[in-house]
């Protein structure tokens, strides 16, 4: 029924409609609502048999060109009915009615004018699902004109029930100038404002900055990253945002809410200037962790500011809380300064250390205090750390090259992934012997399957026979079974003799997965066959 009310819903076929829908209330309210105001009278529900069924789709196939007809005709004698909210409370009501019925209440609802809206805003609670599906078909007509319409469509908007949810945000959405106003309404909601906030941003960025700061002030704002997706999507869009947005900061809004504006406006290249503004602002107060959280994340990304680097300087040493320190790391490093995180590799707590490394990699300066991490640190997570680091510098090969023995898998594999760009083979020998090891763990086979690729080590084909058997056992595990497929495209790349006959062995090997027998003949991507390689 709503999709032939859309198909007819023009402006000059829903006056012409409305009209014969009028006429036929009217007439209708005897013998279906008594007189106007009375009870409804007792309506005999039929029963869903299959010929009824048949009756009703043979009726709703019928009753728009019917409608169309009668309502050609009434309007070419000029017949008309002027709609008043008794008639529109009626058509309310009889939503819930059979198709035909509700039909001709639609078509009603549609041209009523501010009684509709009226009406069905006022009915809107007590109305049940199905008929507030019906009612959202005539709002969105509504909507455009009539404010009690966007207030009905609000209400839809924060149902129960998601489908009228759903269609509630979409019809203010196509509501333009009017339904902006329901947009924003909803954006409080802290179920559905993060929904009308990215509505409300695509549908008119430019009028969606102000509000969407405003928002972002309000109690709980600056803790939505809904909002501040939208903010961001908003000034990318809009074609004169700055002003809205140097406006806000000159109301002096809360420094949690520039923090929060500000991590917003760190995504987008060219708005550098203003978010070092927001941070300058919001350092001029006492703040919290979030906060000063976000403002980090900001400083990344920030115009040049000293007060803005000697307050993230400090930042690597005050606070109490780790996640702040190692957030300092990250955005001393983003302004061009790593240099200052350098003692960060001695901090107490062991992410701000690894996080410090990763930053100095290739420092000549602290070379020797990240290779004592490597072999040394107490915890796995920072020698990890500290072996990659040293990829690019060949005074520390040895110390890399040890670390593929290290005691915990995490080092073992930043070791092995540190030697994959080398154009040397130093290290291969201990990489052989974690390939052929059965008891391995798979991330560490999974790097020196890689390691074999790349290198094009041709000596490794009857390791990774070996490491497709470990996936042949039924109850073998799926990363033996991944890193099984990886040994036969290992395999194929190396396209020697050796490893063209392991694969010959594998097609009559009993024990290999059907799924791995088939990978044997799938192509190989371009560029994976190893330059060295047989054809």
């Amino acid at each position: 029924m709503i999709q032939v009310a859309d198909r007819l819903a023009t402006p000059g076929v829903l006056t012409c409609l409305g009209a014969v829908a009028l006429v036929s209330l009217r007439a209708g309210r005897t013998h279906r609502w008594g007189a106007r105001g009375g009870p409804p009278a007792r309506v005999a529900v039929p029963v869903a048999t299959p010929t009824n069924e048949r009756m009703k789709a043979a009726s709703q196939t019928r009753v728009a060109p019917l409608i169309a007809f009668v309502a050609s005709l009434l309007c070419a004698s000029g017949v008309g009915a002027e709609p008043d909210r008794a008639d529109m409370d009626l058509a309310v009501r009889d939503l819930r009615a059979e198709h035909d019925h509700a039909t001709a209440a639609l078509y009603a609802l549609q041209s009523g004018g501010a009684p509709a809206a009226e009406a069905i805003r006022d009915a809107w609670p007590s109305l049940s699902v199905l008929a507030q599906k019906r009612a959202i078909a005539a709002l969105r007509v509504l909507a455009k004109e009539h404010d009690a319409a966007v207030d009905a469509l609000v209400a839809a908007a924060r149902s129960e029930d998601e489908q009228v949810r759903e269609l509630g945000l979409a019809a203010l959405r196509r509501a333009s100038h009017q339904g902006r106003r329901g947009l924003v309404a909803l954006l409080a909601d802290p179920r559905d404002g993060d929904l009308a906030a990215s509505a409300l941003a695509r549908t008119d960025p430019d009028f969606a900055v102000t509000h969407l700061l405003n928002a972002i002030s309000a109690a709980g704002g600056p803790d939505r990253p809904g909002l501040r997706n939208a903010l961001a999507i908003a000034v990318r869009r809009a074609k004169a945002p700055g002003p809205a947005l140097d406006v806000w900061l000159e109301a002096e809004p809360p420094p949690a809410a520039v923090a929060s504006a500000a991590l917003a406006l760190s995504t987008i290249e060219h708005r550098r200037d203003e978010v070092a503004s927001f941070v300058a602002y919001a350092l001029r107060a006492p703040i919290d962790f979030p906060t000063a959280w976000r403002l980090l994340q900001s400083a990344s990304a920030a115009a040049t500011s000293v007060p803005i680097d000697r307050w993230v300087a400090a930042q690597l040493t005050e606070p109490e809380e780790w996640m702040l320190r190692a957030a300092a790391v990250d955005a001393i490093t983003a302004r061009g300064a790593r240099e200052q995180a350098r003692p960060a590799l001695m901090d107490p707590y062991p992410r701000v250390r690894a996080r410090a490394a990763a930053a100095l990699s290739g420092d000549a300066a602290t070379l020797v205090d990240r290779a004592t991490l490597a072999r040394r640190d107490t915890w796995p997570l920072v020698r990890a750390s500290a072996v990659a680091s040293l990829r690019t510098e060949g005074d520390a090969l040895p110390v890399i090259v040890a670390s593929i023995d290290d005691s915990m898998s995490v080092v073992r594999v930043a070791a092995i992934e540190a030697l994959i760009p080398a154009s040397h083979d130093e290290g291969w020998d201990r990489i052989h012997r974690r390939l052929r090891a059965p008891n391995e763990w798979p991330g560490v086979v999974a790097a020196a399957i890689r390691y074999v690729v790349a290198h094009c080590r041709t000596d490794a084909a009857e390791s990774l026979f070996r490491v497709v058997m470990r996936a042949a056992p039924s109850h073998a595990l799926t990363e033996d079974l991944n890193n099984a497929a990886r040994a036969i495209e290992a395999l194929r790349a190396l396209g020697t003799a050796e490893a063209n006959a392991v694969i010959e062995r594998l097609r009559t090997t009993p024990g290999v997965p059907p799924t791995l027998k088939m990978a044997l003949d799938e192509p190989l991507a371009d560029g994976a066959r190893c330059e060295t390689g047989g054809s």
